[in-house]
């Protein structure tokens, strides 16, 4: 007969801004999936309204092997660290049993909901979809980009907004693919994403391929410049990458992007926009939009026609 303690859950609530590294730091530690739902606290019969980015709950499953007490600790010590940057609550642990957890951590991730009509969600979960909805599916496994964080999901929304069906799109630091799978879904022409780490690469071309988008879209090692992506080829060019990353490549931004075509481009802290933004102005972009989510800023800019 199996043992009621074969394994342990972890859960915390974080903020949405610290959902992607804690996990990370799950995926990691955890070894039994990561599970991530909106957190609740808000009710609509009182009049209350929802929150436009409530908290969200972390689960992951770990088994009680030999190595676990390491493995906990270091899940402890992780989510320590994260508290001294943000509110953090206090992590709690139950026993489960071995038949539970495989289908415990997939109840628990919950769809989320960007713009008007992008629907973020698991391959194993489906949400109340609604006529015209578009639906990204991203296994949270991989923890390389989820939809949860600010910049994706303000990168996400201003897509929705200025993507016109059949441009060309650049996704520059493509991660898992959410945002070059929401371009394809959108109706994008080609779509092209270029990923310096080889294990994101190889997750984002897996995503590509279960969200059945491979066709209009191929990934391909390594930043800009690029042998794959032509000088002014891209309508839209999406960078949700980092201010650092973005100020170094705001002349390679500029040189791919089609005269008259957008970026967006996020990952930007506000105590370093005005960099980025002189780097932008310098390589020939004009910002025509910020858009302000806590400590982030997106910009939204055009190559002058």
């Amino acid at each position: 007969m199996p043992s009621t303690k074969d394994w342990i859950e972890f859960k915390v609530e974080v903020p949405f801004e610290f959902v992607e590294p804690v996990a990370e730091l799950f995926r990691k530690f955890g070894k039994g999936g990561v599970a991530i739902e909106e957190a609740g606290g808000w009710n609509p019969d009182e009049g209350e309204s929802r929150p436009e980015r409530p908290n969200a709950i972390l689960r992951t499953y770990m088994p009680q092997t030999a190595a676990y007490k390491s493995n906990r600790e270091m899940i402890h010590i992780g989510v320590a660290l994260i508290s001294k940057l943000t509110d953090v609550s206090p992590m709690e642990e139950r026993d489960i049993a071995e038949q539970e957890w495989e289908d415990a951590w997939k109840a628990h991730f919950t769809p989320l909901r960007i713009g008007q009509h992008l629907i973020v969600q698991p391959p194993w979960r489906r949400g109340e979809e609604l006529p015209g909805d578009i639906v990204i599916e991203i296994d949270p496994g991989f923890a390389f980009g989820t939809g949860h964080h600010p910049t994706t999901h303000r990168v996400l929304e201003a897509m929705e907004r200025l993507l016109v069906p059949g441009q060309d799109v650049l996704d520059v630091g493509a991660g898992s693919g959410i945002l070059t799978v929401g371009a394809a879904k959108l109706g994008a022409g080609k779509i092209i994403g270029v990923e310096i780490d080889n294990i994101a690469l190889k997750a984002g071309r897996a995503n590509l391929r279960s969200n059945g988008v491979s066709g209009a879209a191929r990934f391909y090692a390594g930043s800009l410049p690029n042998e794959h992506v032509p000088q002014g080829w891209a309508d839209l060019v999406l960078a949700n990458v980092n201010s650092v990353a973005l100020t170094n490549l705001a002349p390679e931004l500029a040189h791919a992007t089609k005269p008259g075509g957008w970026l967006v481009a996020a990952g930007i802290l506000t105590e370093r926009q005005q960099g980025v933004e002189d780097a932008f102005t310098t390589a020939g972009l004009t910002i025509t939009e910020r858009i302000y989510d806590d400590d982030w800023v997106a910009l939204i800019c055009q190559m002058p026609a």
